[in-house]
């Protein structure tokens, strides 16, 4: 598979409304772009008032301007999205700069206890998500970005652990209502189309030598995560619920 391909297998999401988090860049715009390319009418959010601000473009998209780390934005934000079918958490644990000390203790522990950030989205979707009439019942997708939440306040093992955990326990009690919820998990490094990239400046110690690069860090397509992604929302997939999946590395 070349680097900028998102999906080599068939899926139709024709008629289905599909909200990925974070869809203006990386991962999450892989994933847009591809169940776009199924048919879904897809909307993406991200931190920027204008989708003209980012660099892809986001036209093909109904954007929305969202800051995972207000409960009230993400009330608000709830009231306005309409229907979901699907929904793909891919929108990273970003804190401001500006907050100070106190400001940012607040807000990892509001996000470790899941009044905000893509849990709290999650479960302000969920009536709509579970009443959807899409084949195979409505869909949740977390993503490694949501572990980003979690590793705020604890270590990547023990949040790893905790998404699982909470995967498990909502895929369960979802499944009840006829909908899924599931993640997929991938290395620390996610490799995205040329285009996205930023070139990284070689390093120099205080003498002026060039210090050597770290050991590459293996890595996977993020066309190959979206197919993962989508494959979760598909009605192949109506059966899975409370499944972490961990996306092979390409040797």
């Amino acid at each position: 598979m070349g680097e900028t391909s998102v999906i080599d297998v068939g899926f139709d999401f024709t008629g289905r409304h599909v909200l990925v988090t974070g869809g203006t860049r990386g991962l999450g715009l892989a994933v847009a772009q591809a169940f776009t390319e199924a048919g879904a009418r897809v909307s993406v959010t991200g931190t920027k008032i204008l989708p003209s601000l980012y660099d892809a473009d986001l036209s093909r998209f109904d954007y929305h301007q969202l800051q995972l780390a207000s409960n009230d934005a993400i009330e608000s934000f709830a009231e306005r999205i309409g229907a979901v079918d699907v929904l793909v958490n891919a929108a990273g644990a970003r804190l401001a700069s500006t907050m100070d000390e106190h400001e940012r203790e607040f807000l990892c522990h509001s996000a470790r206890l899941g009044f905000v950030g893509p849990q709290r989205l999650t479960q302000q979707l969920r009536q709509r998500i579970c009443s959807s009439t899409a084949p195979g019942g409505g869909a949740v997708v977390h993503t490694r970005s949501t572990l980003s939440w979690l590793e705020l306040t604890q270590t990547t093992t023990d949040a790893e652990n905790e998404l699982r955990a909470q995967t498990a326990q909502a895929g369960r009690a979802w499944s009840r209502y006829g909908a899924r919820v599931n993640t997929v998990l991938t290395p620390s490094r996610v490799t995205v189309p040329s285009q996205q990239r930023l070139a990284t400046p070689p390093v120099n110690d205080h003498a002026g030598a060039v210090l050597t690069r770290p050991r590459a860090v293996p890595e996977v397509n993020v066309g190959e995560v979206a197919t993962i992604t989508m494959f979760l929302a598909s009605t192949g997939a109506a059966a899975l619920s409370g499944q972490t999946i961990h996306a092979t590395v390409r040797r």
